[in-house]
């Protein structure tokens, strides 16, 4: 982000709101950025839901980050429009005019990204956001995330960015935590290029970038940060920080191209 102001003097960037994200934004709220420079976005949102739900995505960055830094601009995704086709063009229309620097994500039980499950993904969709149904394995993430009690709690229906739109934006830092996660990570990396797994494209998309595998298990956090940076076909350095937990490890510089 900082890069990005000194090159430009403004940055755009994308968040995502889960309980994988909580350390990094503690952490991120105690740098020396120009916030006033920065113009932020969420991924998701679920549908008919209130910004002041407890389970809202928007109230969780307010409440962890932006709500302690001052943003030129948090875009916020309105769950309670009446016309969801029309939210979803609003604000593909703002993410256009701004365009994002970096995606800072993290990847579902059944290898989603954003919202966009495996049932929906459609790596030629047109749309960089849209609404969406929500498989029962999402749903239920939800329920193991303490953001609902029970599976029939959880929204079937949500608004999402979209898989062709992170493949536009030029980083990606990518925080999966839990061995409850490890298999999607595993298909990520080194399953099928198949939209019955979402995430593999932060994970094998070509160009320069920012990685972040944080432990799918404890002793394998190295191997998957090698596994994820051999995935990169770049034919400059690939920059790769290892998030462990409790602080932003020293960046990588790892040689390209990788193989």
């Amino acid at each position: 982000m900082r890069e990005e102001i000194g090159r430009v003097g403004r940055a755009a960037v994308v968040f995502a709101s889960a309980v994988s994200q909580d350390p990094f934004l503690a952490a991120l709220r105690t740098q020396e950025i120009d916030w006033t420079r920065i113009t932020a976005f969420h991924m998701d949102e679920y549908a008919g839901m209130s910004g002041e739900h407890p389970a809202s995505f928007r109230r969780f960055l307010r409440e962890r980050l932006f709500d302690h830094v001052p943003v030129a601009a948090f875009h916020q995704l309105d769950g309670e429009a009446a016309d969801a086709e029309a939210e979803c063009e609003r604000y593909a229309g703002l993410l256009r005019r701004a365009e994002p620097c970096l995606a800072i994500m993290g990847i579902g039980e059944n290898g989603h990204l954003a919202f966009i499950d495996p049932p929906v993904c459609d790596f030629g969709d047109p749309r960089d956001v849209r609404a969406v149904e929500l498989d029962d394995v999402c749903r239920m993430q939800q329920v193991h995330d303490g953001a609902f009690a029970r599976l029939e709690d959880v929204p079937r229906r949500a608004l999402s960015l979209t898989v062709p739109f992170f493949l536009r934006v030029p980083r990606a830092l990518v925080f999966v935590n839990g061995e409850h996660k490890s298999e999607a990570v595993r298909a990520a990396l080194e399953g099928p290029i198949a939209e019955a797994c979402p995430a593999f494209t932060p994970s094998r998309r070509s160009g320069r970038a920012t990685g972040a595998g944080a432990a799918v298990a404890a002793g394998r956090r190295l191997r998957l940060l090698g596994a994820y940076a051999r995935h990169w076909k770049a034919s400059e350095p690939c920059e790769a920080s290892l998030w462990g937990g409790s602080r932003l490890c020293t960046p990588l510089a790892l040689s390209g191209p990788h193989r």
